[in-house]
């Protein structure tokens, strides 16, 4: 089984991309959503990201195990919506923003990285990269209650970190989308497919 991450900033495209990529392969993959709703912190992040982000990042590490269909399947393709080492990039926006002390980072880099080691290693990455303007427009778009305060400064930061954390993947199993000029899904299977 060839395991793909679909990254991206939050509101990049990563759960759109992921249906269509479903719907075109069919039986021949399966994937992992990432699903904010089933993290029982999310709201409360959203009030107060000071005083729940350590508690909601560490859920959504855990959110990785409510389904092992990526170690006991059959299918050819595995799609993590956001790869699990990937949430470092939001903690560590929330560690310069103030809400993770030091210490917290550590625990959750340290549980990111072990859990990651304990996984199947991402085969390729298609990485959803997406203009400040179209995030905003996008998270105003999904019309998800607690993501209502998230405006320009906190999609250019984030983008910020996103694009730092690209350069540490090997180029050779990276696909960059530019996603305000659209997805070509042709090119996206061509790439996973290869």
């Amino acid at each position: 089984m060839k395991y793909i991450s679909i990254s991206g900033a939050v509101a990049a495209g990563k759960t759109t991309l992921l249906e269509k990529l479903m719907d075109c392969l069919g039986e021949r993959a399966i994937a992992h959503e990432e699903r904010p709703q089933n993290n029982p912190f999310i709201q409360e992040y959203y009030a107060d990201s000071k005083r729940w982000s350590f508690h909601s990042q560490i859920t959504f590490l855990a959110l990785y195990f409510d389904d092992d269909r990526w170690l006991n399947s059959d299918r050819e393709f595995y799609f993590f919506d956001r790869c699990l080492i990937e949430n470092l990039v939001l903690a560590r926006y929330r560690l310069n923003e103030g809400d993770l002390t030091q210490n917290e980072y550590d625990v959750i880099k340290k549980m990111a990285e072990g859990i990651n080691r304990l996984m199947p290693p991402v085969d390729k990455y298609v990485y959803l990269r997406c203009s400040v303007p179209l995030l905003v427009q996008r998270l105003r778009e999904r019309g998800r209650e607690y993501e209502g305060s998230l405006g320009e400064e906190y999609a250019r930061k984030l983008n910020e970190l996103y694009e730092q954390w690209l350069e540490t993947l090997p180029c050779e199993r990276v696909l960059v989308v530019d996603e305000d000029r659209g997805v070509d899904i042709e090119a996206v299977l061509r790439f996973i497919e290869a």
